[in-house]
């Protein structure tokens, strides 16, 4: 107990003398902060004693020394407290510690505070006390406005970190931690009441709790408490703190999450910082831990937080790594805004909705890393998106209460939420239960949801549905999505909100296999929908190409099995092997009897294409198989035979029921659209048909025969071949052929019924007895064939076409039978002739029929001159004439079938049905080939090729072509391939483009059918034919093989694609390719818009062979021919030749680029430069620069070289290859401009651009592409111009003149000087608008101080050199920008330029001299004082030196820019264009004085500034007075006499000049005046007697001036200039009146009573001579001497009355002079008050006679005036001027002027008159 009290006797004893210490210097402030820096540590550590006295006595001395530290001089030891408030675990003491840290701190300058910072926040982390923690962070915000922030990558960033203390990174951690806690604190938080604190927060969450809250108030709610002592501020702490938190103290991960909630932060100040802090981090967000800290801060930050943070996770991969926490954020946002309990609305709910659904496409495109993790976690999403959408309305969406942008963006977000189920579900394991309802369910939303455009997103999500579904008919759940597409494809569209059956189809045709049958339904019923692009689908799924397309992984494709399609479509669903398909499947299935037959066109051709396509075992497919499939049914025998003997296998059942369905779907009465598909297709099965089958199908034999009674050609025509087919199978055949025989002998009828079945029965008899023969059935046929024979001369007798063809038709079936030939010759004449001059008109059919006609057995005969064939042989050689193409084939298969009978294969093809029985037999035995015939044919054609006669040569290369197609299997015609090559290359030579064809797919066709040592025999006659005995072929150039104009080339030839062939094999060396190339080269439009091209379809003969490389230039080049047949001829042979065209390309880049080179210029053909500028085109686009960076200049010299091509097709291709050379590097300078093959793009593109052969070639194309080039380039070229910018300005401003249109400058010729400145003005706005200033205007924004140097110069020429006005005007603009922009700059060069400019204001053209003022005028804001002044008053020297009014004009403008352009600089150098402007205003010329006027009134403030600026405007005046020029001598005399004037009017009537200024201005008025008479002078001697009347002082104490100005007023009324003379006398009468010290009164009258008196009558006084007269009647009446009027009133009144007498007649033009004059006068007398005793009657009398006189005829203001100088007179006679007023004359007035008044009308007269008699009284 003795320990413990000494102890705190010890404590209380220390205590003691520490409050002595400091009270005894508490009134020295020094002693007093030393005495506190030693001992108010200690002091304060005695309050956390553990003894109550000791804590007492220790507060009461805090309360003390608080006290004595109120004064702001005692400094406090700030870092000493921070210590122990650190150190110590005693609250009080800590209390104490901030209560004076918290003052001191304010009491230290910036260093000290800054110096505390670290020992603020070092160890800050290891502090375990929270409380504590929080007052050092409180602390630490204190210093804070302290801390010294370095720049931004600056050498002092990296150090910060240990300058601020945060060396340790869990202190920087924490503090970083900290900070953004502070950002996210709200003001209304800061301030709020610890109580009211939670429910703030559930209201308003800001995603701190209410110990962080506490934390950063520091358990007081005043610490941010605006006005309250020692209180933060908080933005500006969050404003330094996002400083600070840039800085280096910080790593990128520990600022990362706070910088997103300073971002979130609605200080924008704070936010912009916060990004840049974001955008900069290097923050790795693979990482997991940051991964989870973003998860972990989502959970907790407010909405504008939350949607950054999931912004960054959106950036993560491996953001799903945590499928937790991601379910868990996701679901937390949801609720933030679910419809039921919303706390986020409004915007704000907007963006975390677009942020929400932006992270989950995130997720989704990382759909493969999600599901390592968590195979659920996209399902989930997927479920809780959905879940979304149904609480928001589904399927419609409620929106009441929103405006409508709030509706579009509610309508925007829910499709990105269909989508955004789509991208998550995108390939990802879905079980069936949940993939299918899902897949159901969007399906029902595409068709019921009607918000705007959300057809789009959700048809995007059902594609990415796509993947869940195998295509494999055993996948899981496929049973079940044939349902949903089965239901969905019948949906009705009326009740759709959006069609769906698209989407279904699209997604039957994804992800259903080509072989389910369910699949092709759907795109069956797709095709009957009413929009376009469903129907196109439904197209695309039935389409085995497209389905290859749709499913390229799949090895082999399956063709659905078309006896399973017959027994859905046509049969019973239940028949499918396997089938366990519940009713409402079979009901979806039955739909196409619901809907009719509309789709049954396309469904007959699908269901025989798949068996066509299945009986020939077809597993690959190309685009257009369908065309190649018909081809090769309808030319192909071997195709037709498998085809045959497929169907002869297949299930007879299946096969009827599809030919029952399709003759069945056929209406009874008339045809329908669908009619002649569906027989065409029966028909086309019917031809393959086995006996067997067409037993089971006969009895709707005569179903077809009442089909071929209707009036149509191609349903009879088909009708009739189906009929042939099935009849003689038919039971009942017999009574049907009594029935048709008959009809068809009663011949043809009126009625359209009975000829249609007459045509009809006619035709199906004709096949009936061909086919009946096959079969060997030959029922009635001979008979029958007689009836049809005499129908046949019938028609051609009655002259009916129609019936003509059907007759023709049915006797060729006849004939090629062999039966009925016309035996009898003159019948077989008649019947010849017939046929023949059909044929000649160019019937097929009578030519076909010809040739059928030979074919019998019956026509081989021996004579010569007889022989059937060879008559009907020569018929048909003498169709060669024709010019139809069309005809030449025709009569070349009949040539074929004359000559080979049943062994041509025209006759096999026509073969439809399966031959049986012993006729056959003897057919192909006694109608086969007539191998004389076949020799007699070729020799002819053979010999006829070699004629010269065009259409001989056209119609024998045909002929032989076909012959040699149908008969080549002959040994007749395999023999003689040789003689037939060589009669090909004959014709090679035609100049008929379809003979050469002809002849090039006969050699093809002749090197195809011979053997191999045929083949080699065949080469070298091909060789030794063009080349003699050479190894080399060789085609002679002037060689013309078109006809004149087809091909034109430009020069006078034509051109054809077999030379280039050849001379292509002669690269390759291997001269077999020749046929090759000619097989694949005939590509004509002949042979591929005609039918020919289906029968004698191209084959592709072009085996592997090894090339030489030194081809690939030239046949890459031949690609680009603008031939059409040798491109498309040359891109079939490099198809064949060149399998890998990628490696070969690059393989022989370099020769092809140099043989494309070579040849753009040394083609001596104009199709050679073009197909080299097209090939270089093809050959760099989309390569790498690198590539062909060494060619690049070069390219570009041979581009703009044949843009001079004289070919117009050269120019466009030249063009073209220009335009992708400027469009590469343009899109390599919008990708990175900066980059280095940019630059080297530019480097070397842009001098070529800019030199004589670009920009300034002579060639008017050449020019422009260069231009348009430098302008695409310059637009994106960046910095990497700049090397070149000076050379693109100055040349592109001197082709602003060079360029205009020479139409514009013929125009400008020839116009009116007046028109020509209203065109000037439109040339020069178009300089400014026009692309290439445009351009110049770009360059300008990348000056710099480097480029200046090299600019400036060059511009300084450029404008000393230019002459066009449009360049001119461009350099003035670029003045004026550089001005602009570069005002920084520009000073060291601002002073040349102006120098320049002195002269160019002075050009000719007003527009251009104006444009170079407006630049001047810019200019001169950056220039320094000198230049200013000197061009200022180089502009006064201009004006005043001006030869003529167009230069004064020049400057007007100058000064007037330099006023409008830059004010600042006008009222720096007012001194002297003020002046200026002020004498100028006053030019003779309208337009100077306009400018200068506007000049004046925008600067001066009134007379103010003139009195102000006298002494310049007067020297300007002198300077004027002293030019030679009269105009400016005229226009400085103006200037002088305004300028007295405004003097005059500011001084007033009593007011005098200044003696200096008198001095001054009296020798420039006196030259002024001394000048001769000019229009305007009178202004100027008007102003004189002003100037006298203010200068008394002056003149008075200066005889001799005063002397001198007597003489000037007399000496201008004294000159001889009549309209001068008016003003004079005005101005003379003025004088004397203001010169009191004259008297002049008799002078002035000697001077004007000249014009006083005159003999001339009134009315023919001119104008001129009335003013004369009037101002010499005023200047008597006033040049009178004031003083005088004084003195002797009655001896002035007596000189001017008689002055007055003498000039009555002057008073009688004059009257409102004289009486105003004479009232003004009598004024004057009065107020001298000189009255006089004695009486002067005369005087009196005198004056009023003279006042009275006037008489009748005076007008009012006369009468008036009258009338008041009467009452001046009475007035005077009063006041005793003309002495005592006698009573009789007073009663003889009175009574005067009554009667006066009483006559007068105007009351105003009356007034006056009145009011003078009451003065008599």
């Amino acid at each position: 107990m003795a320990s413990a009290s000494s102890s705190e006797a010890a404590q209380l004893k220390s205590i003691s003398s520490i409050r002595y210490k400091i009270a005894s210097v508490s009134g020295d402030e020094k002693k007093l902060s030393d005495a506190l820096n030693s001992h108010l540590v200690s002091l304060l550590d005695k309050a956390g004693s553990q003894y109550k006295p000791v804590r007492d006595s220790a507060f009461q001395a805090y309360v003390s020394v608080n006290n004595f530290i109120k004064p702001s001089g005692v400094q406090l030891p700030v870092a000493a407290l921070v210590n122990q408030y650190k150190n110590t675990s005693s609250p009080i003491v800590r209390q104490l510690d901030t209560s004076f840290i918290r003052q001191g701190i304010s009491r230290l300058d910036e260093s000290e505070r800054g110096e505390l910072v670290p020992v603020v926040l070092r160890g800050i982390s290891k502090e375990t006390d929270l409380f504590s923690v929080a007052g050092s962070f409180n602390i630490f915000l204190r210093l804070l406005p302290s801390i010294r922030i370095p720049q931004q990558d600056s050498r002092e960033d990296p150090a910060f970190r240990e300058a601020v203390g945060l060396s340790d990174p869990d202190d920087a951690s924490y503090i970083a931690q900290w900070l953004g806690a502070l950002f996210l604190l709200r003001q209304d938080l800061a301030l709020a009441d610890g109580r009211d604190l939670q429910g703030m927060l559930m209201t308003s969450p800001a995603g701190l709790s209410v110990e962080e809250i506490a934390f950063l108030t520091n358990n007081n709610s005043l610490t941010w408490k605006p006005g309250a002592p020692a209180s933060l501020s908080l933005p500006e702490c969050k404003i330094k703190a996002i400083k600070i938190l840039a800085t280096g103290a910080f790593t990128d991960e520990e600022r990362f999450i706070p910088a997103i909630c300073a971002a979130g932060s609605t200080d924008s100040r704070i936010a912009s910082m916060a990004d840049d802090i974001l955008k900069r981090s290097s923050v790795d967000l693979t990482s997991k831990s940051v991964v989870q800290s973003l998860y972990n801060a989502h959970s907790t930050f407010p909405v504008a937080q939350r949607i950054l943070t999931l912004k960054f996770l959106s950036k993560s991969s491996i953001s799903c790594a945590l499928p937790d926490q991601l379910i868990a954020a996701v679901k937390a946002d949801f609720n933030l805004f679910s419809p039921s309990n919303p706390s986020v609305r409004g915007l704000e709910a907007f963006r975390l909705r677009k942020a929400l659904l932006g992270f989950l496409n995130g997720i989704g495109r990382v759909g493969t890393i999600a599901d390592e993790y968590s195979p659920q976690l996209r399902p989930d999403l997927i479920l809780i998106l959905k879940d979304c959408i149904l609480m928001q309305g589904w399927p419609r969406q409620e929106f009441s209460g929103m405006s409508l942008s709030q509706v579009i963006e509610e309508q925007r977000i829910r499709g990105e939420s269909y989508e955004t189920i789509g991208s998550l579900a995108y390939r990802v394991s879905l079980p069936p239960n949940v993939k299918t309802p899902l897949l159901k369910w969007l399906f029902m939303s595409l068709i019921l949801d009607p918000t705007l455009g959300i057809a789009i997103p959700i048809d995007s999500a059902i594609s990415n549905l796509m993947s869940l579904f195998g295509r494999d008919a055993e996948t899981p759940g496929i049973k079940e999505l044939k349902t949903i597409l089965l239901e969905f494809i019948a949906y009705p569209e009326t009740e759709c909100q959006n069609p769906v059956r698209y989407a279904v189809t699209r997604f039957a045709n994804n992800c259903l296999p080509y072989n389910d049958i369910h699949a092709r339904c759907i795109d069956l019923l797709a095709l009957m929908s009413g929009d376009i692009q469903t129907q196109e689908e439904g197209r695309r799924g039935l389409d085995p190409w497209w389905s290859i397309k749709f499913r390229p992984d799949d090895e082999v494709l399956v063709l659905p099995d078309w006896s399973h399609l017959v027994e859905i479509l046509f049969g019973s669903v239940t028949a499918i092997p396997g089938a366990d398909l519940d009713l409402h499947e079979l009901y979806q299935l039955h739909l196409f009897e619901e809907y009719g037959h509309g789709s049954t066109p396309v469904l007959a051709r699908f269901t025989a294409r798949i068996l066509f396509l299945t009986a020939l075992n077809v597993k690959t497919f190309e685009m257009g198989w369908d065309s190649e499939l018909d081809i090769r049914l309808q030319n192909d025998v071997e195709t037709r035979e498998n085809v045959r003997k497929y169907l002869a296998d297949a299930n007879p059942n299946t096969v009827s029921k599809l030919l029952y369905a399709m003759i069945d779907r056929i209406p009874k009465n008339n045809p329908d659209t669908y009619t002649e598909e569906w027989l065409s297709c029966f028909t086309d099965i019917l031809s393959f048909a086995s006996v067997d089958l067409i037993r089971l199908i006969a009895p709707r034999t005569e179903s077809l025969m009442r089909i071929s009674s209707w009036n149509n050609p191609k349903l009879t025509q088909l009708a009739a071949k189906a009929f042939g087919i099935m009849a003689p199978w038919y039971t009942e055949l017999n009574g049907l052929l009594d029935s048709m025989c008959q009809l068809i002998d009663h011949g043809p009828q009126e009625s359209a019924l009975e000829n249609g079945k007459h045509r009809g029965f006619l035709a199906c008899l004709g096949y009936y007895c061909s086919r009946a023969t096959y079969y060997d059935r030959p029922l009635l046929a001979k008979s029958i064939a007689q009836s049809v024979y005499n129908q046949f001369k019938l028609a051609f007798h009655k002259g009916v076409p129609e019936l003509e063809a059907i007759a023709m038709e049915s006797i060729s079936q006849l004939w090629t039978a062999d039966l009925h030939f016309p035996r009898d010759p003159d019948d077989l004449r008649e019947t010849v002739s017939l046929l023949s001059k059909l044929a000649c008109q160019g019937n097929e059919r009578a030519i076909g029929a010809l040739g059928r006609l030979a074919i019998p057995s019956s026509a081989d005969g021996s004579d010569s001159e007889t022989d059937p064939v060879g008559i009907i042989l020569q018929k048909l050689f003498e169709l060669s004439e024709t010019k139809k193409t069309e005809v030449l084939f025709a009569a070349g298969e009949a040539i074929a079938c004359a000559i080979a009978r049943w062994d041509c294969k025209a006759i096999k093809l026509g073969l439809d049905v399966q031959p049986g029985g012993i006729e056959v037999g003897r057919l192909l035995k006694e109608v086969g080939k007539r191998p004389s015939k076949i020799n007699a044919v070729i020799d002819k054609l053979i010999g006829d090729c070699k004629a010269t006669k065009p259409s001989l040569l056209k119609a024998s290369g045909i002929w032989l072509f076909c012959v040699i197609q149908y008969c080549s299997d002959l040994p007749e015609i395999q023999c003689r391939l040789r003689e037939c090559q060589v009669a090909f290359m004959h014709l090679l030579t035609a100049r008929d483009e379809l003979i050469q064809e002809t002849a090039s797919r006969g050699l093809g066709m002749v090197y195809e059918k011979g053997d191999p040592s045929l083949r080699g025999d065949l080469v070298k006659d091909l060789v030794a034919s063009f080349t003699g005995n050479q190894t080399q072929l060789k085609v002679e150039e002037d060689t013309e093989l078109f006809d004149a104009g087809a091909l034109p080339t430009g020069e006078g030839k034509s051109v054809t694609s077999y030379k280039d062939i050849v001379s292509l094999a002669n690269e390759i060396g291997d001269q077999s390719l020749v046929y090759k190339f000619m097989s694949l080269a005939t590509n004509a439009a002949t042979w591929t818009a005609r039918s020919a091209f289906g029968r004698f379809g191209l084959s592709n003969i072009l085996s592997d062979s090894k090339l030489d490389p030194k081809i690939y230039p030239k046949l890459y080049r031949y690609r680009f021919d603008p031939n059409p047949n040798v491109r498309r001829s040359m891109e079939d042979i490099w198809k064949a030749v060149v399998k890998e065209p990628s490696a070969v390309i690059d393989e022989c880049f370099d020769a092809i680029m140099d043989e494309l080179l070579r040849s753009i210029l040394d083609g001596r053909e104009w199709r050679v430069r073009e197909a080299s500028c097209s090939a270089i085109a093809e050959l760099i686009y989309g390569l790498p620069f690198e590539k062909y960076e060494k060619y690049y200049t070069d390219i570009w010299r041979v581009t703009l070289k044949v843009l001079d091509d004289q070919k117009t097709s050269v120019r466009a291709a030249a063009s073209q290859l220009c335009m992708n050379l400027s469009k590469t590097l343009v899109t390599r300078l919008q990708e990175h401009n900066s980059s280095a093959a940019a630059r080297k793009m530019i480097a070397q593109a842009l001098p070529f651009l800019l030199s004589e052969r670009g920009i300034e070639n002579s060639v008017r194309e050449v020019q422009a592409m260069s231009i348009v080039t430098i302008v695409d380039i310059v637009k994106n070229g960046g910095d990497a111009l700049k090397p070149f910018i000076p050379t693109i300005i100055t040349r592109f401003l001197g082709l602003l003149s060079t360029l205009e249109p020479d139409v514009v400058n013929y125009y400008y010729q020839r116009v009116s000087e007046e028109r020509r400145e209203h065109l000037d003005k439109q040339r020069s706005s178009a300089v400014t608008q026009s692309p290439m200033f445009e351009c110049v205007a770009d360059c300008l924004r990348f000056v710099d101080d480097g480029v200046m140097k090299e600019l400036a110069p060059q511009l300084v020429s450029t404008i000393k050199s230019a002459l066009g006005m449009q360049t001119k005007v461009g350099c003035a603009e670029v003045l004026t920008v550089l001005a602009l922009r570069h005002a920084i700059i520009l000073p060291p060069y601002t002073a040349t330029f102006l120098k320049t400019m002195e002269t160019q204001i002075l050009g000719k053209n007003h527009e251009t001299s104006k444009a170079y003022a407006r630049a001047s005028a810019y200019l001169l804001r950056s220039a320094a004082a000198e230049p200013r002044d000197r061009f200022t008053w180089r502009l006064v020297d201009l004006y005043f030196g001006a030869e003529d009014p167009t230069r004064r004009q020049k400057v007007a403008d100058a000064i007037l820019a330099i006023a409008k352009a830059s004010p600042d600089v006008f009222t720096d150098l007012e001194a002297t264009l003020l002046p200026l402007a002020y004498v100028a205003k006053h030019d003779t010329d309208d337009y100077v004085s306009e400018a200068f006027e506007t000049v004046w009134k925008l600067y001066a403030g009134g007379t103010h500034t003139i009195k102000r600026l006298m002494g310049e405007i007067t020297a300007l005046i002198s300077k004027g007075l002293s030019s030679s020029k009269w105009d400016l001598q005229h226009g400085a005399a103006l200037a002088m006499a305004s300028m007295i004037t405004a003097l005059s009017s500011d001084a007033g009537k009593g007011g005098r000049f200044a003696n200096a200024d008198m001095e001054q201005m009296w020798p420039v008025l006196e030259k002024a005046l001394s000048l001769k008479t000019f229009s305007g002078k009178g202004k100027l001697v008007i102003a004189y007697p002003l100037f006298v009347h203010h200068g008394n002082k002056f003149w008075s104490s200066n005889p001799a001036v005063a002397l001198q100005m007597k003489k000037v007023a007399l000496r201008e009324a004294k000159r001889n200039n009549d309209q001068y003379r008016p003003d004079a006398f005005r101005a003379l009468g003025e004088f004397a009146g203001a010169r009191d010290d004259l008297y002049m009164y008799a002078e002035v009258v000697d001077v004007v009573s000249e014009y006083l008196t005159f003999d001339t009558e009134a009315h023919k006084l001119t104008g001129l001579e009335r003013k004369t007269i009037i101002a010499a009647l005023r200047a008597a009446m006033t040049c009178y001497n004031r003083t005088q009027m004084r003195d002797a009133p009655r001896a002035v009144l007596d000189d001017i009355i008689t002055m007055a007498e003498a000039s009555k007649q002057a008073l009688h033009f004059a009257r409102d002079t004289w009486y105003t004059s004479a009232a003004e006068v009598l004024n004057q007398a009065v107020a001298s008050e000189a009255a006089s005793a004695s009486i002067n009657d005369t005087l009196a009398t005198r004056w009023y006679g003279l006042l009275m006189e006037g008489g009748a005829g005076m007008l009012e203001n006369q009468r008036l005036s009258r009338a008041k100088a009467l009452g001046a007179y009475v007035n005077a006679w009063k006041r005793g001027i003309f002495g005592p007023l006698r009573e009789e004359y007073r009663t003889f007035m009175r009574k005067e002027f009554t009667a006066l008044a009483e006559e007068d009308r105007s009351l105003d007269v009356q007034k006056v008159l009145f009011d003078a008699v009451d003065q008599l009284n």
